[in-house]
């Protein structure tokens, strides 16, 4: 059996001797540092005020005694003096060689390559910055030894290269603090290795997807399967390319849909494949009705794949539970399931009764509503909780620094001075340094600009970095000596104005602010969460007045611009308590206790690293609630009657590799879901999101690439390996309100991911699960997070979301595909049978025309349908039921039909089961859930009283049993209809495709 070696990780050609020279420079930095503490003279008042002075009305006062008319102490000016020479031949070279090691060993040893470009951009601001230190000691000894003048001139210059000192030194001490960590963290591994399923346990296995797709290479049984590479602007294009190989690729103009087409081992094309929709407890009702039906019709025993989205994952996963044997981890305890793949779910049966009683499953019960408000103020909670921790600590450093750098005085702005409150002015010095700065990047711009035109040729790196680098430089100054200054005085003046008007101030007025926020943000996001409206159109989709016509259609649909500004609304209060929270702590931090400054940043350290954020959000809940009303086994109970019995939620972990396996005369159930991609080099604009699907055999996606899901398993942290169930995998693929949704996008993600009221979760990155199974072992590579920590919720809340991530957020598969139907038709099937529920307004199928357009985009598939029979599909199609007045409510409503037919053409030659030759050609049978006048009389009364069937809003999860029961019929009606076209096979025409039309058996 081949396996692909390790490779080691590409370092810098200077990384074989940095690390000595990092250590002999902090060595020596510590030598200067230890030196510089013995010798400094301790009667040195105002240091770092008198570099920011500028003028010597400000600077006389730290250098004479202020009750004296007389110039400055001789002591006190000897004392300047060395405190001047010390800064520049200890100081100034200790921190320059600290900075220098630590930015040098990042440069070779962090391990993404933006990372270390990011480290070789600190060696160069470090060296700006000690320039500046050294500029700012010239020009301060020749203020001090003009000081008889009173020139306010080398004062001025000091002051302005005491500026861009101060505005390096923050960003630079804590990228360097973060490096320094990083590194050494990564000296004690913690599961740094890919692993197989025991009993074997070796290092996992990997190949390149494109490959293997190919068949340039060919072997089996990899642990591992690669994604292909995506360039991206953040890499030169040079270290994209490589070298071409012998002889010229196969038909290299498809080779993109070639790879997004191939399929991990064991998935091989199929005769017949099903895939059912997403839309919440409507669709699970359907896909019931439907796969009982599809049974009946001898359609669900030969086919080899059952996709499911959202809502139809409930009732697939249900189906593949009921079937799953007891104990099915302990060995030799397996006991036979009493229900089998012809009966399971069949009318009439347990568990069918089970889900029915259970339709109102995410709660029920006054008890149960209790419960789910708990677990959303507990998220809300621990969101907030962590984020103004975090605001509370940023005021607190920000606090000591400019405590120590006055570029404000703080201590003006505190409550006790509100009576003579200030007026606001930044430094005077910062415009000088800030134009300084932009006029030299203008000038290396324009004189890049003509050598390039004289050359013919694009500006160098080098030149950009050049240019952007006083740029930044500037930004920083105008943040640390004219924004947080301005923001701080803002905040302090509200405050001041609310002291005026008795309105609690200071800590009390932060907590009344802070809990009305919390309740701003929790009531705001469960109003996002589940407001909806009903929507009144005309047949042709238009809206109009509900009282204008009979025949008019009413739908259900998410809130409108109400939710919009309540959105924004609560984004901006959240906002403004973030930053007046910073305001408050950094202006009140410095009289704090110092047990409350340094535990403050340690609380946050550790509850950053030590809590899961999954676990307080609304998926462990979501998931143990589908688990309770969908994870069922029919079993004997202790008094010999037939019931169904729920899984033992903490007992029995429903592990994919164990409890998503195939069973015989059922298909193999794939859960679609999709993972964030924020990045252009892997998502289309408008669509954040890949594909990503979980199943017993293969884990990822043709973006992310594939993972064994045993091996993914065994990879995995206990807290992570929770995730990668198939009650998990469920409430995965039906995660519709997620901090990432894809094509739905909006401001309403920042909400959900704010308040914790969201159903996604992260997994470990196929990808990245590669590149440590090439590289291990390799102490620099990042290790497998076993919490998702607060970085994750960070990431969610700037909605960026890259594909070399440790982990990936997966969410609704309906924020890809919301039918399935591209997963489906990457699996090469024959005959694909589409199970539409997911309640589209009229008048056309707009899910499906999406799903057509994306299998083309994807994939290369065409699909297409005879014109006049897709559209029978559309409401109001039918002949008129007499008597037309008293119908006229549904006669609008009505279908010609809601079966069709259709045509997929592959890209290339598949060779189907039972086939002698490969054919381009397979069958599409639609099935979308509408109203026909062939339906049962009780679902026609059914649908006249509730006017929104069948397109009740994704966001009523609660339903009763009448609807219920409707829905399962409306099901098992399209199933029925979907049965009739045959699956044998069928002769193509002469063109070589298969007939389009009409015609069914039965």
């Amino acid at each position: 059996m081949k396996r692909v070696r390790t490779v080691p990780v590409e370092r810098p050609s200077h990384a074989r001797w940095a690390p000595y020279l990092s250590f002999a420079a902090l060595i020596a930095a510590g030598a200067l540092f230890a030196l510089y503490r013995t010798r400094h003279p301790r009667n040195v008042p105002g240091e770092v005020a008198l570099q920011l002075a500028g003028r010597w009305e400000k600077a006389y006062p730290l250098l004479c005694d202020p009750q004296l008319w007389c110039p400055p102490y001789k002591e006190r000016l000897r004392a300047q003096y060395e405190a001047l020479r010390l800064d520049t031949l200890l100081f100034v070279p200790a921190y320059t060689l600290v900075l220098l090691a630590l930015f040098g060993l990042g440069s070779c040893f962090l391990h993404r390559q933006v990372s270390r470009r990011l480290a070789v951009r600190g060696l160069g601001a470090t060296l700006v910055m000690a320039a500046a230190d050294l500029g700012e000691n010239v020009f301060e000894y020749r203020a001090l030894d003009g000081l008889a003048s009173g020139q306010d001139g080398d004062l001025a210059k000091a002051a302005m290269f005491a500026l861009l000192k101060w505005s390096l030194a923050l960003p630079l001490a804590g990228a360097a603090g973060w490096i320094g960590l990083t590194l050494f963290a990564r000296l004690f591994p913690l599961r740094a290795r890919v692993t197989n399923a025991p009993p074997c346990g070796k290092p996992a296995r990997v190949q390149e997807a494109h490959r293997l797709a190919d068949g340039s290479e060919r072997w089996a049984d990899p642990d591992v399967i690669a994604a292909p590479v995506a360039p991206h602007a953040t890499t030169a294009v040079r270290d994209w390319a490589g070298s071409t190989r012998t002889g010229a690729p196969r038909d290299s103009a498809l080779a993109r849909w070639r790879t997004r087409a191939y399929q991990p081992p064991g998935r091989e094309p199929a005769s017949v494949g099903i895939c059912v929709s997403g839309g919440g407890i409507r669709s699970a009702a359907v896909t019931l009705g439907a796969l009982q039906a599809l049974r009946e019709g001898g359609v669900l025993g030969r086919a080899r794949y059952l996709v499911s989205v959202s809502g139809g994952g409930y009732t697939a996963g249900a189906f593949q539970l009921a079937l799953m044997p007891k104990d099915t981890q302990a060995a030799g305890s397996r006991s036979t399931p009493l229900a089998t793949a012809r009966d399971v779910f069949a009318p009439g049966s347990p568990e069918e009764d089970h889900i029915r009683r259970h339709a109102k499953y995410l709660a029920d019960s006054p008890r149960e509503k209790l419960l789910a408000a708990g677990v959303i103020l507990r998220g809300l909670g621990v969101s907030l909780g962590m984020l103004g921790l975090a605001f509370v600590v940023a005021g607190v450093l920000l606090g000591a620094f400019y405590d120590m750098v006055p570029f404000i005085d703080l201590t003006a702005l505190r409550p006790a001075r509100h009576a003579h409150f200030p007026d606001f002015a930044p430094h005077p010095r910062v415009l000088y340094p800030v134009l300084a700065l932009v006029g030299v990047s203008a000038v290396v711009s324009a004189a890049s600009s003509l050598i390039v035109a004289r050359r013919g040729r694009s500006r160098p790196a080098w030149v950009r970095t050049i240019t952007r680098g006083p740029l930044t430089l500037a930004a920083l100054v105008v943040v640390f000596a004219v924004v947080l200054p301005a923001v701080f005085w803002f905040f302090a003046y509200l405050s001041s104005l609310a002291h005026r008007a008795d309105v609690p101030t200071g800590g009390p007025g932060i907590s009344l602010l802070g809990a009305l926020t919390a309740a701003a943000t929790g009531i705001g996001a469960v109003y996002t969460a589940v407001s909806d409206k009903v929507k009144t159109l005309m047949p042709s989709g238009e809206s109009t007045s509900r009282s204008v016509s009979p025949s008019s259609i009413v739908t259900r649909i998410g809130g409108g611009p109400i939710t919009t500004a309540v959105v924004w609304l609560v984004l901006l209060l959240v906002a403004f308590f973030g930053l007046s929270l910073l305001s408050w702590s950094a202006v009140s931090a410095p009289g704090w206790p110092v047990g409350w400054r340094l535990g403050l940043p340690i609380a946050l350290l550790l509850t950053a690293i030590l809590i899961d954020q999954t676990t307080f959000s609304l998926h462990p809940f979501y998931r143990q609630r589908l688990a309770g009303a969908f994870a069922v086994r029919r079993a004997v109970l202790r008094d010999g009657s037939i019931g169904a019995l729920p899984y033992d939620y903490n007992a029995e972990s429903t592990r994919l590799s164990t409890h998503g396996k195939r069973v015989e005369g059922f298909p193999q159930v794939i859960f679609a879901a999709s993972a964030a991609m924020s990045l252009r080099n892997r998502t289309a604009p408008g669509r954040p999101a890949v594909p990503f699907t979980f199943s017993h055999d293969w884990v990822g996606g043709p973006d992310t690439g594939w993972v064994r899901t045993s091996t993914m398993e065994e990879t995995a942290h206990p807290l992570v390996r929770r995730d990668l169930t198939v009650q998990s995998a469920v409430a995965v693929s039906g995660a519709a309100f997620a901090s990432a949704m894809g094509t739905q996008g909006s401001a309403v993600q920042r909400l959900l991911a704010l308040s914790n009221l969201r159903l996604g979760t992260w997994v470990p990155n196929p990808s990245y699960l590669a590149e440590v199974a090439r590289h291990e072992p390799d102490w620099t590579m990042p290790r497998l997070p076993w919490v998702r920590r607060l970085r994750y919720q960070l990431q969610e809340l700037a909605g960026r979301y890259t594909d070399t991530s440790p982990m990936v957020l997966c969410t609704d598969g309906g924020h890809f595909d919301n039918l399935g139907l591209v997963e489906l038709l990457r699996l090469r099937c024959e005959t694909v049978y589409v199970i539409d529920s997911s309640g589209d307004p009229p008048p056309l199928a707009r899910t499906l025309a999406e799903a057509v357009t994306l299998a083309y985009e994807d994939l290369g598939v065409r699909i297409t349908f005879d014109q006049a029979e897709v559209l029978r599909l559309v409401p109001g199609s039918a002949a008129k039921l007499d008597p037309q007045e008293a119908m006229a409510g549904l006669n609008t409503r009505f279908s010609a039909d809601c079966v069709v037919r259709g045509v997929v053409e592959y890209p290339e030659p598949v060779l189907f089961p039972g086939r002698r030759k490969p054919s381009r050609f397979a069958t599409i049978v639609f099935a979308k859930a509408g109203l026909t006048p062939d339906m049962p009389y009780e679902l026609l009364s059914y649908a006249l009283k509730e006017k929104a069937f069948p397109r009740d809003s994704t966001f009523d999860q609660w339903f009763d049993h009448a609807q219920f029961d409707a829905y399962r019929a409306l099901g098992h009606h399209l199933g029925a209809e979907a049965a009739k076209f045959p699956v044998t096979r069928r002769r193509f025409g002469p063109s070589g495709t298969p007939p389009v039309g009409p015609p069914r058996s039965g």
